[in-house]
């Protein structure tokens, strides 16, 4: 962990450290950017919506006896609804995890060490190859699992992944502390990944 001070107090630096990302934990975290910004979004009322859906079509076969060739549409619209409920709670999820999965792979960049510095106002992303500037106030969500940091926002890498595997313990509370006073309508704490897999 490192702590300094600069002229500038805008400048200070909150610590800094190299990180490195794995498919698994960039792959989460895309899924968590398509909850926040992509084809997920608003998935709970969307499949609360098929839900109920089902419910009403269940019931009104239920009311004529399971009488298919009397109301076959009542049928149709029972298995299109539980088919978009499997959808939005399941498929979505997957197919936004080998989309980041297939991101991390065909990127030669994701895969590579990189030197974080987390200052006052902004944090920094760099290695040999690129160099990533990004204010807190273009972040709008700072999301924190047990296994990692996602910082989403900005137009070019929209999503930023810390590893908490290359961290301290230190580092990491130091970090989740800072973003949560830092980043206060943005920041937000996940349960374990590891228990939904």
């Amino acid at each position: 962990m490192v702590i300094k001070l600069s002229a500038d107090k805008n400048s200070r630096i909150i610590t800094e450290f190299d990180n490195e990302v794995k498919i698994d934990e960039y792959a989460k975290a895309y899924q968590i950017y398509d909850l926040m910004h992509g084809k997920s979004k608003g998935r709970e009322w969307k499949s609360s919506f098929f839900f109920i859906l089902s419910l009403i079509m269940f019931f009104i076969l239920t009311a004529e006896k399971f009488n298919l060739s009397k109301i076959p549409v009542t049928a149709i619209v029972l298995l299109i609804s539980m088919y978009m409920c499997t959808y939005y709670l399941y498929l979505l999820q997957k197919k936004a995890k080998l989309q980041g999965e297939h991101i991390y792979k065909s990127s030669h960049l994701l895969s590579k060490k990189y030197h974080f510095i987390i200052n006052r106002n902004f944090f920094t992303v760099k290695n040999e190859f690129e160099y990533i500037k990004r204010y807190y106030t273009e972040i709008t969500d700072c999301i924190e699992t047990d296994e990692i940091f996602v910082l989403i926002g900005g137009m070019e890498h929209g999503v930023n992944v810390i590893s908490k595997r290359c961290l301290t313990k230190e580092q990491s509370e130091l970090l989740s502390e800072y973003f949560k006073s830092e980043m206060v309508n943005e920041y937000r704490r996940t349960k374990s990944s590891k228990k939904g897999k």
